[in-house]
Formats: structure tokens, sequence, C-alpha cells
């Protein structure tokens, strides 16, 4: 083919050597430019699809009675949080306190399962001969306790080798027949008893604080749920009988036709559904509603104001610290709930705007749910964006350090092996990198974690190992050769003369550095920067791995420890639910549109890296 073209004037079809060139890089650049817009296609199609679906569920949400009993639900809820770091609260200082007592008793629960285990039949056998029976329990425990280990029954090491040995004599000792703990037991628990009386009182009167709400909510929950199938059942059999007179009318077969006449005539649907009559319980439960939403108030206040003031275990202080700080905070949002489900009617048209609010802002993702499916995004959006901050303010700092450093004042035998190094990180893959996550820095981090002298880092110790910390961590890694790489081009488009006159002018390597390659390049670094968060907040594997896939909003009560929490990111719900859900389902079409947030995300971020980068090049 060269050859021929060698050859002056040959042509093929008309065209000669360049021609053919540039058709083919033509060619190409055209078919991508095609294969993008019917990737934007598809993906604004399907994400559109779903306003009207998702309108459509949130009112039959609220014709059906679902959205008033979901106040009480979501009341119940946060006292339930209130209640979890109460309790978690209350562990923390019994360890702290009577860890040896709780081993003690922990450790008596595990040791009965393998002697019920294996000494079930044998028990049997002593009710009926109580003669010698103890000598022979005596025997059998012995051995069967002989083949325990403690680590396996002390699982949280609370118990010294002399309290485990004890431990064991007092078993060997137990009598099967009356089945009462030993007094070696018994001693330890009322020493416990004791020793967090005032503790258990205040945290029993805040767990019972929302009785009466919760006891309404059962009931209102059952009713509507009711409705809502019947309802559902109801539009089932309306699309059915569409989906028939439409199959009547385009079939010219008489059998066929007398097939689905029969089969429409036996579909029953009701004029319209009794929504106002079937919605009347909710309707009538606003005032207890309102009277169990007071008694929780005052309860929970009283319960609040019992708890201790005084604690042995810092971390069991932070927790009732929390708890006193988000009451009031719980209390206010019971009452803006009050008020809103106070407000509610089953009538009332569910805008379409608030369907889109509600998506956008929404901070539930519930999927495959007996109540109702909720699709929040804001749960996911914060959750990227919170990894992606961490990584950047990692690997900025790093990557434009070590550019600086490569570009400007190493030594060449430096440069050859820093910045390979550094761009090899890029050859290794993510599902590699989330492996190392699961295995080995975020078991490590939370082992670290677990030191006593740096228990007051917030956040420590972690109580996960999968958590936002772990993600920010390898994104950050991921991010470095991006940024590096990025940043040395730019830094490489400073003339020397630059620096040379600096140099010449008495600056020293430093201050020249600081006071002209920086401020010259500053475009170009913060365009790397940028790209490196387009790197970030587009990766999935590594965020599905190591995150904790933890749909919820931050609890941003603990502050800078926020970090330690698991989350997930809207890339990591699309890769893990996508093969889930059937195509053109609500589910399929909101993770969809989850993906058009994140390409308009990426491709903002992208035009802005671009931006400056043309800038940069008109200096």
């Amino acid at each position: 083919m060269a050859k021929h073209f060698q050859k002056r004037g040959r042509r093929i079809l008309g065209w000669d050597l360049q021609d053919w060139i540039k058709g083919f890089f033509g060619t190409n650049a055209t078919l991508s430019i095609v294969i993008l817009l019917l990737i934007c296609f598809y993906l604004i199609r399907e994400a559109v699809m779903f306003f009207p679906s998702h309108h459509q569920g949130l009112t039959l949400y609220r014709q059906t009675g679902q959205e008033f009993v979901g106040h009480l639900i979501e009341e119940v809820d946060e006292h339930a949080k209130i209640v979890a770091m109460t309790d978690q609260a209350y562990y923390r200082e019994l360890d702290e306190k009577f860890g040896n007592e709780r081993g003690v008793s922990d450790s008596y629960e595990a040791l009965l399962e393998p002697l019920e285990d294996a000494g079930e039949d044998f028990i049997d056998a002593l009710d009926d001969e109580e003669e010698g029976a103890q000598e022979a329990w005596d025997t059998f425990a012995t051995k069967t306790l002989s083949k325990v280990y403690k680590k396996e029954i002390d699982t949280f090491n609370r118990l010294d080798d002399d309290s485990w040995n004890a431990l064991l004599a007092s078993m060997k000792g137990w009598d099967p027949l009356e089945g009462d703990p030993p007094a070696f037991v018994e001693e330890a628990r009322a020493k416990m008893k004791e020793g967090m009386a005032s503790f258990e009182l205040a945290r029993a009167e805040v767990s019972a604080a929302d009785d009466q709400l919760d006891s309404l909510r059962g009931k209102l929950v059952k009713i509507a749920s009711e409705v809502r199938e019947d309802a559902k059942a109801e539009l089932t059999s309306a699309a059915r009988k569409i989906a028939l007179e439409q199959g009547i009318a385009s079939t010219t077969d008489p059998d066929k036709k007398a097939e689905l006449e029969e089969k429409l005539s036996e579909v029953k649907i009701m004029d319209s559904f009794p929504f106002a009559a079937r919605s009347t319980p909710m309707a009538e439960s606003k005032d207890a509603h309102k009277a169990a939403a007071a008694d929780l108030k005052a309860k929970l206040t009283a319960g609040v104001a019992k708890l201790p003031a005084e604690f042995a275990s810092q971390p069991a202080a932070e927790l009732i610290e929390r708890v006193r700080k988000k009451t009031p905070d719980v209390l206010e949002e019971l009452d803006e709930s009050v008020a809103e489900a106070a407000r509610w009617r089953w009538d009332k048209p569910v805008g379409y705007f608030d369907s889109a609010l509600q998506f956008f802002f929404g901070r539930d993702w519930v999927t495959n749910s007996s109540w109702h499916d909720f699709y929040g995004l804001l749960p996911l959006f914060t959750g990227s964006v919170l990894i992606s901050c961490i990584a950047l303010a990692i690997a900025v700092p790093f990557s434009v350090g070590a550019a600086i450093y490569v570009n400007r004042i190493a030594t060449r035998l430096e440069q050859n092996i820093i910045k390979p190094v550094i761009e090899m990180v890029q050859a290794i893959p993510s599902v590699v990198l989330g492996i190392f996550g699961i295995l080995v820095l975020g078991e490590g981090l939370r082992e670290f974690s677990q030191v006593e002298a740096l228990s007051w880092i917030p956040g420590f110790p972690m109580q996960e190992r999968l958590n936002i910390l772990n993600a920010g961590l390898l994104l950050a890694l991921m991010a470095v050769p991006t940024i590096f790489t990025l940043c040395e081009d730019a830094l490489n488009n400073v003339p020397r003369s630059f620096s040379e006159a600096s140099l010449a002018l008495g600056a020293s390597r430093i201050q020249t550095v600081i006071k002209v390659i920086l401020p010259t390049a500053i475009s170009g670094i913060f365009a790397a920067i940028l790209l490196g968060l387009g790197r970030v907040i587009g990766e999935t594997m590594v965020v599905l791995l190591v995150a904790g896939n933890k749909i919820a909003m931050p609890d941003w009560g603990a502050g800078v420890g926020v970090v330690a929490q698991p989350t997930h990111t809207m890339t990591g719900i699309i890769a893990q639910e996508m093969g889930e859900v059937a195509d053109g389902t609500l589910h399929w079409r909101a993770l969809f549109l989850v993906g058009l947030v994140l390409f308009t995300i990426s491709l903002c971020i992208n035009v802005a890296a671009q931006r400056i980068i043309r800038r940069l090049s008109h200096l």
C-alpha cells in the first residue's frame, strides 16, 4: 500500500495518502462523539422517566395514609438513636468499672452452651437418679470444660487468669438439677447491679420513653399497610383491564378475542378507590399522636436529666455528652414532625417539584421494602463528597510537594527513582487496593485506634474497619499519580528564565519555588487538583469494598470523628444494585438518575479544569 502511494498521483477510491490518514482520524473522532451522544441520550432518557413514576408512588404513599404513619416511624427511629448511644455508654462504663465482673457473668452464660449441648441427655438421666448426681456431674463437667479455650468464651479478654480458673472451678461444682448460677457469678452480678443502679434506672427510663408512641405506630402501620396492598391491587387490576381492552381491539382472531373478553369480564375494579374512608383511622389518630409525642418528650427529658454526670470511662462520658446535645434537637424535630402530621390530608396533591426535591434532598434510600421504597440522593452524595475531600486533603500536599521536589530540587538519580515509583501506583488494579484496604489498612487502623493513649483523637477507638477514612486514604493513593503528573507538566511550562532570574538576584532555591515558580504555575496546579477530584469522585471499586456501604446521613454530632463512620457513595450504589434490578422499574431509573448526577458533576469538574488549562496555555 505504501509503495502504491509513493508513486506520484496514485489514488485509491479518489483519495491520496493524506486523505486516507485524515479520514481515519476524522472517523475515529466522529465515532467517539456519536458514542458519547448515545450514552448521554440513553442516560437522560432513563433518568427523566424516573420522575413520573416517582410522583405516582409518592401520591399513593400520601393517599394510603403511609405518609402520616411515616412521621411516627421517624420519631421512633430518632428516639432509638438516643437509646443506642445511651446503651453504648452504659456498657462502656460497665466495662470500665466492672470489666472483670462482666467477664464472669458473660463467660458463665457462654460456658452453659457447651455444657448444656454436651450434657442434655446426661442431665435428663440425673433427674431420675439424684443419688450421686453431683459427683457424676463434677466428673462430666471437668471432662467437658477441659476442651474449652478461654479465648472462645471470653472473646473480649475481660477476665484475668485467676478469675478464669475460679469460674471453671465454680462451674465444675455447679448443681445441674437446680440450674442456679454459682455463687461466684451471683456475687459478680450483684456487684455490677449495685454499682450501675442509678445509670440503669436512667437508661431504662430513656428506653421506655416511646412506649406509647411505639404502640400507636404499630397499630397504624398495620392499617396503612393493608390500605396500600388493596390500593396496589386495584391499580394492577385497572392496568390489566386496559391491557385486555387493547388486546381485544388489536386482534382479528375470533377465538382469541373471545378468550380475552372472557378474561376481561372476570376483572373487577372499583369506580374509585375509597381512600377517604380507608384513611380515616389515621386522621382520627392525630390527637393520640400529639399526646404520645408529648409523653415521649416529657419522659425522655426526665430520663436524660437522670443520666450520670461523672464517669470512669471517657468514651462513656463523650457519648452521654452527645446524648445531652442531641436530645434538644430530637425534641425540636419531634415538634416539627407532630405539626407536619397534623397538617396531613390524604387528598392533598403531590407537586412534581416536591417529588424532585424528595429525590435530590431525601435522606433515605430504601428499596424492596414492604412499607415503601424511598430514593434519596443526599446520603450518597454526602458520602461521595466526604471521601473525596479526605482524599484530596491527603493527596494534594503529597502530590504537589513531590512534583515540586522532583521538578525543581531533586537530583537526576532521585528523579529516576521517585517519578517511576509514583506513576507505578496507577498500574495497581483498584480491586487489589480494595482488598488491601479491607485486610491491611482497615484492620490496621482499627487496631491502632484501640491504643488507650490515642483515645483523645476524634473517632477513636474505631468500631468499624470499613469507613470514610479508610476509603479516603486509598483514593488519595490513587489520586497522587494523576495530580503529580499534571502538576509536573504545569511546572515544566514555567520558563526556565524565571527561575534563573530569581537565582541571579540572590534568592535561594526554596524562595524561588515559593515566590516565583508556584505563583506562575498555580493555574495548572489547580487544574491538576480538579482532575484529581474527578478521578476520585468517579472511583467505584475501592469505595464499594472499603467505605462500609451504610446508606445513612453521617452523625455530625461526632465532629471530626465522623470519618470513622461507614458510608455509601453514588458510584457504589450503582455498582451494587444495578445488576439486581429489573429493566424499566422505578429502582432501575433511580440508579440511572444517580448516574446522570454523577456524570454532570464529573463533566463540570473536567470542563472547569480544561478552561483553566486553556487559560494557562495563553499565558
